[in-house]
């Protein structure tokens, strides 16, 4: 890894859209912002927080997730998703996200991802493994 990772900060800014209210299979639950969605975009956060500091043949893979969905956003809401790393472990780097919303900056949803770095080659020899 790079110089710099130890308090690297990845931003995903969205607007809520119906697409990514509570969903069960084709019916919505609730019209408000899912924690489907609330995770997916934790961990395109706490990607783009990691990935400019990989150096030459290095990679990631997201290990563990734990988010607490805590208040309500509405669609057509602005959400902004923050992922800082705040712990490096030999491989493991964590990051701790917030998600905010609404004109007041609401705290959406709060927790922590992990990623494992590996190398390129030893990644594609555990992809050439997975499961069928």
């Amino acid at each position: 890894m790079k110089n710099g990772i130890e308090s690297a900060t990845g931003v995903l800014e969205v607007t809520v859209t119906d697409e990514m209210t509570a969903r069960l299979d084709d019916r919505q639950l609730h019209p408000v912002y899912s924690t489907f969605w609330a995770c997916w975009h934790a961990e395109t956060a706490a990607r783009r927080a990691i990935e400019p500091f990989f150096e030459e043949g290095e990679n990631a893979v997201g290990s563990a997730l734990e988010l607490r969905h805590l208040a309500m956003a509405k669609v057509g809401c602005h959400i902004r998703v923050e992922a800082t790393v705040t712990q490096l472990s030999g491989r493991r780097i964590v990051c701790t996200i917030r998600i905010t919303g609404g004109n007041e900056n609401t705290l959406l949803a709060e927790g922590v991802q992990e990623q494992t770095v590996l190398a390129e080659s030893r990644l594609q020899d555990l992809v050439s493994k997975a499961v069928m």
